[in-house]
C-alpha cells in the first residue's frame, strides 16, 4: 500500500467528521449538521446572521466541491471528496472559498465582539468539539501566528490554506477549524 501525502491524509480525516451520519459519503446534509452544531454549541438560531454567514460559506464550499466531481453527484464517498478537494484550486482558482469559511468561524469564535479571538474564546470554541483544556494551549500557540496572544481572522484563513494545500504537517493546526484534530 502507497504512502499517502499528508494533505490527502488530512482530506481523509476531515471526510470522517464531515460524514456526521457515518454513511461513507459526505453530502450537503453532513454540513448542514457542522452549522447546526456550531447554532448549538453558541447559542445561536438558524436565523442569526452569524449562523447564515457560517451556512453560506459552507454551501459556497460545498458547491466548489460539487464542480469538480461527476456531473450530477449530490454526495461525494472518501477519494472523491479528496480529489474534489485537491482540484478546487484553494490556492488560484476558488481562494475565496476558504477566506469566506474563515470570516464566518471568526465571526462565530469572537463572541466579545473585539475583532480578535481571545484564549477563552478559543477554549470555548474547542469545547464544541469535544477538544481537552490541555490540549488548548498548544493549539492555540500554534495559531496564533503573530504571536500577539489572540488569534485574527486572518490567522484562521492561513491556517485554513495551509491544512488544504501545504505538505509540511500531518497535524497541521488550521484542522481545528474544521473538527479535525
Amino acid at each position: 500500500m502507497a504512502t499517502l501525502d499528508p494533505v490527502t491524509r488530512r482530506l481523509r480525516r476531515l471526510f470522517a467528521v464531515l460524514d456526521t451520519d457515518d454513511d461513507g459519503f459526505v453530502t450537503w446534509s453532513d454540513h448542514r449538521r457542522i452549522v447546526e452544531a456550531y447554532a448549538s454549541a453558541y447559542g445561536l438560531t438558524t436565523d442569526e446572521p452569524r449562523i447564515q454567514a457560517l451556512e453560506r460559506a459552507y454551501w459556497a464550499q460545498w458547491l466548489g466541491l460539487l464542480t469538480q466531481s461527476v456531473p450530477g453527484r449530490e454526495r461525494l464517498d472518501q477519494d472523491g471528496f479528496v480529489a474534489a478537494h485537491r482540484a478546487v484550486g484553494y490556492d488560484t482558482d476558488r481562494p475565496e472559498l476558504l477566506d469566506n469559511l474563515a470570516q464566518a468561524i471568526f465571526r462565530i469564535m469572537d463572541t466579545k465582539g473585539d475583532k480578535r479571538v481571545s484564549g477563552d474564546e478559543f477554549a470555548a470554541y474547542l469545547a464544541v468539539w469535544g477538544v481537552t483544556d490541555e490540549q488548548d494551549p498548544v493549539v492555540f500557540e500554534r495559531l496564533d501566528l503573530d504571536r500577539d496572544a489572540y488569534i485574527s481572522q486572518r490567522e484562521i484563513a492561513r491556517s485554513l490554506r495551509a491544512f488544504h494545500l501545504h505538505n509540511d504537517d500531518l497535524n497541521n493546526p488550521g484542522g481545528v477549524f474544521l473538527g479535525v484534530f
